[in-house]
């Protein structure tokens, strides 16, 4: 993987395993979650950080064993850093096979080879299946280089065949950070290291303690009059907060309206006409649901003369 200066001279894996032990509700002691995370460089932003910051926050409240490594890739030999070969994803899920926890955490993919990519992300997950394994939690690639754009189509390929897997998507949460990232906006910054820390904690709870299921009406029917405002708050329910409503068509412009994120329409319709209207909502798990609301404008004319 591509790296800055600042990473010459640490060491090559860092390995951090946190126990953490919460009260139950006879007072006895119950076990925390096993959450098992590997990483190329990208979580050494974690693991190195001196002031354990980022590292305390990924770890809260779960048992958490995690294996950074500079150089990783998913199988066959690691890329070469300060001549020497980190193990593979592979390897360290094969070293693990007796403790992993239910929740797996990959956030690899940088240097692999474009041409074995979409086979040995099929193997890490047959292999993490056959371990008994039951989320995986794949971290995207910032797309920063057209082969990571690549990979990322392939994750999200994968993601539709397994249902055991959810991907990450650190590409759109970072973007419009860009304090976050070091020159190459691949390695993160120690604030960018705060940042996909916390990010991911949230994204393991919601794994171990999921919300109910983005639920939207498949149409919705909404009239409205020529020359007369619209106001409408468009409906959803479960998903985890906040959501983001967005237009999957030009529809919305030609009838004169406009979406607000937070699911509102509004506007003015300027001509009579039916408008099937696609929109969708993203919850904060990044989970989609489609709704055509169907507007049917008139003018006032017609309805003074009923």
């Amino acid at each position: 993987m591509p790296r800055s200066a600042t990473h010459v001279g640490a060491a090559l894996v860092a390995a951090v395993a946190f126990l953490c032990l919460f009260p139950s509700a006879s007072g006895a002691a119950s076990p925390a979650p096993r959450v098992s995370v590997i990483s190329d460089s990208i979580l050494t932003s974690v693991t190195w950080a001196k002031d354990g910051v980022a590292l305390a926050d990924l770890s809260s409240g779960l048992d958490l064993e995690i294996d950074a490594g500079v150089g990783r890739r998913l199988n066959g030999q690691s890329a070469e850093f300060n001549g020497s070969y980190v193990s593979t994803t592979l390897d360290v899920i094969d070293s693990w096979s007796n403790d992993l926890g239910s929740v797996v955490v990959i956030v690899d993919g940088y240097n692999d080879l474009l041409a074995n990519f979409a086979g040995d992300v099929e193997l890490t997950l047959d292999t993490l299946r056959e371990h008994g394994v039951e989320h995986v939690l794949w971290v995207n690639l910032h797309e920063v280089q057209p082969e990571f754009v690549t990979k990322n189509a392939i994750l999200t390929a994968a993601a539709k065949r397994h249902p055991e897997l959810r991907i990450l998507d650190w590409n759109s949460y970072s973007a419009g950070h860009p304090e976050w990232y070091q020159n190459d906006f691949i390695h993160l910054m120690p604030a960018g290291g705060v940042a996909i820390a916390s990010w991911l904690h949230t994204a393991i709870l919601d794994t171990l303690h999921p919300d109910p299921a983005l639920v939207v009406p498949a149409r919705e029917p909404l009239r409205g009059r020529v020359g007369v405002p619209v106001d409408h708050r468009l409906r959803a329910s479960g998903g985890t907060a906040p959501l983001r409503w967005r237009t999957t068509g030009l529809a919305l412009r030609r009838a004169g309206l406009h979406l607000l994120a937070g699911g509102v329409l509004t506007g003015t319709p300027t001509h009579v006409g039916a408008f099937s209207l696609p929109l969708a909502v993203t919850d904060a798990r990044g989970s989609v649901a489609h709704v055509t609301v169907v507007l049917t404008v008139r003018s006032t004319r017609q309805i003074a003369s009923r």
